[in-house]
């Protein structure tokens, strides 16, 4: 006997559903079309949320949260259901699409929902079907990528976190750009491979913040400037703080040690992190 699902009220789901026997029903646009109109017709009659999806040549991801009230159970079953009675039609057969049973998982913080929206977004590159997420059409990477609203649900927020993700910069390089310099170096990564590299080798290698460090003869690991100031950084916790020194070059110029929030940092006018440190 299969073993009673648990459903957590407002929780997201990770959901992997197999086609029966393997077979490759999405392997062809009509399949994944099939799919596609099939998951928007079961959000306007269910009214769930959906983070993120991947439609791949044998399965399927959901990162689907569940309106109040409503039972995954039932939004699967009429997925399948007619998903299956759509491509039978088409192709004349009264075959089981679908594999008995499908996996689901509920969500339990944000650090697993940030692993899981990844983890979705690159199954289509780790299967060697595209070398980046967002060529992948039938997939949440194409549509967050491309704006396209109704079936994928996010704000800006979102969207801009999505973009980090999609991206093939790490994580931990990314978050120190600010997001005008993200957006160029995404657009035109070949050229900035070998700087990225260097600057992952240096941010995994930097101090953490500790404030009775001394930075008096420390090298300044990373520079930011705008057309008013230089910030010089020495040490960074990996989050959101890191230490260092601020030159201001305008009337009255002056230097100071400060701590500074990356956020804000990253926030001000005209901001960039320099590349060419080195």
């Amino acid at each position: 006997m299969y073993k009673k699902r648990e459903f957590v009220e407002g929780a997201f789901y990770h959901v992997t559903s197999r086609t029966n026997n393997k077979i490759r029903v999405f392997d062809n646009k009509l399949g994944r079309k099939i799919m596609l109109i099939t998951l928007q017709n079961a959000k306007d009659k269910y009214h769930f949320q959906l983070a993120n999806f991947c439609v791949m040549p044998t399965h399927i991801h959901l990162l689907i949260k569940p309106a109040k009230g409503t039972c995954l159970s039932n939004i699967m079953h009429w997925i399948k259901i007619h998903s299956a009675k759509s491509w039978n039609f088409i192709h004349g057969s009264a075959d089981h699409m679908w594999g008995n049973r499908y996996f689901s998982r509920a969500v339990k913080d944000e650090q697993e929902f940030e692993f899981i929206m990844n983890y979705i977004d690159q199954n289509p590159v780790v299967a060697g079907l595209v070398s980046i997420p967002d060529e992948w059409k039938a997939s949440g990477a194409f549509y967050k990528a491309l704006n396209i609203e109704g079936l994928i649900d996010f704000n800006p927020h979102d969207c801009q976190r999505s973009i980090k993700l999609l991206s093939p910069i790490p994580f931990l390089v990314s978050n120190l750009l600010p997001s005008a310099q993200l957006d160029h170096v995404i657009k035109y990564y070949g050229v900035y491979v070998e700087a990225l590299e260097y600057l992952y080798d240096i941010v995994s290698k930097m101090p953490k913040l500790q404030e009775s460090a001394s930075i008096q003869d420390a090298p300044a690991y990373l520079h930011y400037y705008t057309g008013t100031a230089d910030y010089f950084i020495y040490e960074y916790d990996r989050q959101d703080t890191m230490y260092g020194r601020v030159c201001a070059n305008v009337y009255p110029a002056r230097t100071e040690y400060c701590i500074f929030s990356l956020e804000n940092l990253k926030n001000k006018p005209l901001m960039k992190l320099d590349f060419s440190w080195r």
